[in-house]
């Protein structure tokens, strides 16, 4: 299968699986191969993250240059930091078997929720060049918080509990990544 064909299904199977069918799961390549291949979901929305980042307002007193290499360096980070910690969370959670099957639906589920964030907020900066405000994005991404805290559960078969700290995890992970990114941006060295 191709990975245009593959992609394409695991969208497919990812707006299954928010529309809470869990036979959803079945449209994933659940191998070892499909894992590494969810990381594709990267790939594609690479182009409308670069047309986010021109969207939105380079921070002031921050060089274009130094602007671009910092982000270039973050994407990826943003991509494989969660991916490794949940290794370890999922170990220690008793879920371990389960590991690819939730890094792969997070992974394409990704291309629905992290790339509708990304056309929401280049949208918002079309209308008004002074950006969303905060009215737009807390319910956006409180929605991305509990499809992400659906997915976790149905992937890793977990209780409500446990999902929505496994999810809260993965908040905090991306919370820190931004921060730091935003420290070695404008506040660091």
């Amino acid at each position: 299968m191709t990975i245009w064909e593959e992609a394409r299904l695991s969208v497919r199977g990812a707006i299954r699986v928010l529309r809470l069918d869990p036979d959803g799961i079945d449209d994933f390549n659940l191998t070892m191969s499909g894992y590494w291949r969810s990381f594709y979901a990267a790939l594609f929305l690479l182009p409308l993250y670069l047309v986010y980042l021109q969207a939105v307002p380079i921070p002031k007193g921050v060089g274009v240059g130094r602007y671009w290499l910092i982000e270039a360096i973050n994407y990826p980070l943003a991509w494989t930091l969660w991916p490794l910690f949940a290794f370890y969370v999922c170990a220690s959670a008793g879920v371990a078997r389960r590991y690819t099957t939730y890094i792969i639906i997070h992974n394409w589920a990704q291309v629905l929720l992290f790339g509708g964030q990304m056309l929401l907020v280049v949208l918002a900066y079309a209308v008004d060049p002074g950006g969303p405000g905060a009215s737009l994005l807390v319910p956006v991404w409180i929605a991305v918080l509990a499809a992400e805290t659906l997915i976790v559960r149905l992937a890793l078969g977990v209780t409500w509990p446990q999902a929505i700290l496994i999810e809260a995890l993965s908040f905090v992970t991306a919370l820190l990544l931004s921060l730091a990114k935003q420290f070695v941006m404008i506040g660091g060295g």
